[in-house]
């Protein structure tokens, strides 16, 4: 009961000062992640001890970083999988191998020995999967190119856990032979895949009985079996159990049910995930870091720029484009969850000193920190144009000439960025339509794909402006960008804008969030695709209640129309078109409501110049334009008004028109 009740009071103290924290770090802008490992430093037993039992709390944890890696193979496929085989099976062994070969050099300076290189040469390689996937879920890039490219290096690593420490104890000579470790290391693979194989085939099965007894108890406790089980069995192989845990996910990633599951098991793994990070944090002695600051100042750098330039170069050599390389090396620069583990083995094994143990275990607490940084910052080093010039393997010169004889005699064509199923769907239809496009993509498989079935795509970076340019954007009458990164997408949609004043430039965002800052970067239209399945949900409920066509394409084109507000609920939208690049003028449309208490007004009756500053260009009319109406012309229930004005203006204006009868 004493247990239970330190466990329960340990929980209750990490939630309460991790949510304090939290709200700090969120009003002055910094990660969440941050906070949690700052509430570890403070809370654990070398801060202000406030936790019991650092151990109980750190179980719970690997559970969550288990359920994190678990929803990740339900999102993923193995098809998927199979996309990354070159970054897993090339890039992610290159970079462990160069990562021991450096630490092995450096440890020899500092007068280790051998051995004592190698086993910190593991623990280096190794990055955090937990932390690395989390930012790049938080910020909505697990599937785009660079997310891609951490993933499978990440999935690489997890699989080189198991030989690591099992080759440990032959490292510090406890008498086990090299065939021996051969032979362990060979069962532990061939069990993990007879774990896949036979869970692939009993899973579906068994979920097929458990749905049809339709009970949502029998449901979620399947599913935890499942996650557990094969967690457990990967463990007995000799394998992490988060790795068992993203197994788990990618067989049920081909269930009919993997959404389901996906929405079941969310909310736990978001609440025990947060604990990884707090666990973290406790392994650091603040007392200790401030004694010795100097010695893990060097220690900490070493780590981050060794590791940084290793992955970026693993990348380049591997074919990976120098933008994502980069961006790749500095998410995964940190050192990682399992390193902990690989150096506990090493500590026990005798060949890393108490001393070196505690500056290891807080110079990698302390790269964990600092990986949100680092990861914001790649994009902006990755845009530079050292980065983008950066190619190893086909020449530059020789793209750009190939862009230039595709765009000798293009006009008014369609430049799509990023070969995915949107991009090449947009491809397809132009291709049937006869009207001329080029597609630029960063990933060399996609591009060697495209071109043998006949498209016109090009291996480039639609951040690099010369690109751009070479791809006849000067020309061109629309971009398309069909690109996951966020970051990428706002740079692009700045640099094109500046290229071409007059291009039509459309945008593809998974997030909410994004959309005004897209159309303040110069994007035309934002197609945010949660409200675009909104819209089309419901036309077809509409559709089931026999409204008429014509009604229900007008309701679509006027929530399109009005920027999605209706969806937003929010301020009034940022105005979109520009009339003048050197004025900072905009025009957009707003539609008066039929309770709206300026309908009957005359425009000069309504005061709307006085009290927002914005003007009446024109009126629509039951689908009629009123050009520039004086200002004794009545304003009628319906009518949609065509305003000018700034941006505050603007917003001003339509969140006045828009207005309860109470607040005009």
């Amino acid at each position: 009961m004493t247990d239970q009740f330190n466990l329960l009071n340990d929980l209750l103290v990490a939630y309460l000062a991790s949510g304090l924290i939290i709200y700090i770090f969120h009003r002055v802008g910094q990660s969440a992640i941050i906070g949690f490992l700052v509430t570890g430093v403070l809370a654990g037993p070398n801060g202000l001890g406030l936790v019991s039992d650092p151990k109980a709390v750190h179980v719970l944890a690997e559970i969550g970083v288990m359920l994190l890696l678990f929803s990740i193979g339900l999102e993923f496929s193995p098809q998927k999988l199979a996309g990354l085989r070159r970054i897993v099976l090339v890039t992610g062994p290159l970079q462990i191998l160069a990562t021991v070969s450096v630490a092995l050099l450096a440890t020899s300076l500092a007068g280790m020995s051998l051995v004592q290189g190698i086993a910190i040469g593991f623990f280096a390689a190794m990055s955090s999967t937990a932390m690395v996937v989390k930012i790049l879920l938080d910020r909505g890039e697990l599937d785009s190119i660079q997310g891609r490219a951490c993933l499978g290096i990440l999935i690489f690593q997890d699989l080189a856990v198991v030989p690591m420490i099992i080759l440990i104890p032959h490292l510090a000579d406890r008498g086990n032979t090299w065939s021996s470790l051969l032979l362990e290391v060979s069962l532990s693979f061939l069990l993990l895949g007879g774990i896949f194989v036979g869970a692939r085939r009993l899973f579906p099965i068994l979920m097929r009985h458990i749905v049809n007894v339709r009970s949502k108890e029998l449901f979620v406790i399947a599913v935890i079996l499942s996650f557990l089980g094969t967690a457990w069995l990967a463990s007995l192989s000799g394998f992490s159990m988060e790795l068992g845990g993203f197994l788990a996910g990618l067989i049920l990633s081909a269930s009919e049910y993997s959404q389901q599951i996906f929405s079941e098991i969310r909310p736990l793994r978001d609440i025990l995930n947060s604990l990884f990070f707090i666990s973290i944090g406790m392994l650091v002695n603040p007392e200790y870091l401030l004694q010795n600051l100097p010695l893990l100042t060097v220690v900490v750098l070493l780590l981050l720029s060794g590791k940084a330039l290793i992955v970026t170069a693993a990348g380049l050599l591997t074919g990976i484009s120098a933008p994502v390389a980069i961006v790749a090396g500095l998410s995964l620069a940190q050192v990682g969850e399992f390193s902990f583990i690989i150096l506990e083995e090493a500590s026990r094994a005798g060949l890393v000193s108490s001393q070196w143990y505690q500056i290891l275990i807080s110079s990698a607490v302390v790269t964990l920190m600092v990986t949100p940084a680092l990861v914001s910052g790649s994009r902006r080093l990755a845009s530079l144009q050292f980065a983008q010039r950066i190619d190893l393997f086909s020449s530059r010169e020789k793209r750009l000439s190939e862009l230039d004889e595709q765009t000798s005699e293009m006009t008014d064509h369609v430049i799509i960025c990023g070969f995915g199923v949107s991009g090449m769907n947009v491809a397809k239809a132009l291709k049937t339509l006869r009207i001329q496009n080029l597609v630029l993509d960063l990933n060399p498989q996609v591009v060697r794909l495209g071109r043998s079935r006949g498209d016109t795509i090009f291996f480039g970076d639609c951040t690099d402006s010369s690109i751009l340019e070479h791809a006849g954007i000067g020309s061109a009458r629309a971009l398309v960008l069909a690109i996951s990164d966020p970051y990428s997408a706002k740079r692009t949609v700045r640099i094109s804008r500046s290229l071409n004043s007059e291009i039509l430039i459309l945008v593809r965002t998974k997030r909410v969030s994004e959309i005004d800052e897209l159309y303040d970067a110069g994007a035309d239209e934002v197609i945010p695709e949660e409200f675009e399945v909104s819209i089309e949900m419901m036309t077809r409920i509409l559709r089931s209640f026999n409204f008429p066509r014509d009604l229900i394409a007008a309701e679509v084109r006027r929530i399109r129309e009005d920027r999605y507000g209706v969806f937003r609920e929010s301020k009034a939208t940022v105005p979109r078109l520009r009339l003048s690049s050197t004025l900072g003028v905009f025009v957009e449309t707003v539609v008066l409501p039929e309770d709206s208490p300026l309908a009957g007004k005359q425009i000069l009756e309504t005061q709307l110049r006085e009290r927002t500053g914005a003007l009446i260009l024109g009126i629509i009319r039951a689908g009629k334009p009123l050009n520039n109406p004086g200002a004794d012309e009545h304003l009628h229930s319906g009518d949609s008004l065509v305003l000018s004005g700034t941006k505050q203006q603007l917003r001003a204006a339509i969140e006045f028109v828009k207005s309860s009868p109470g607040r005009i």
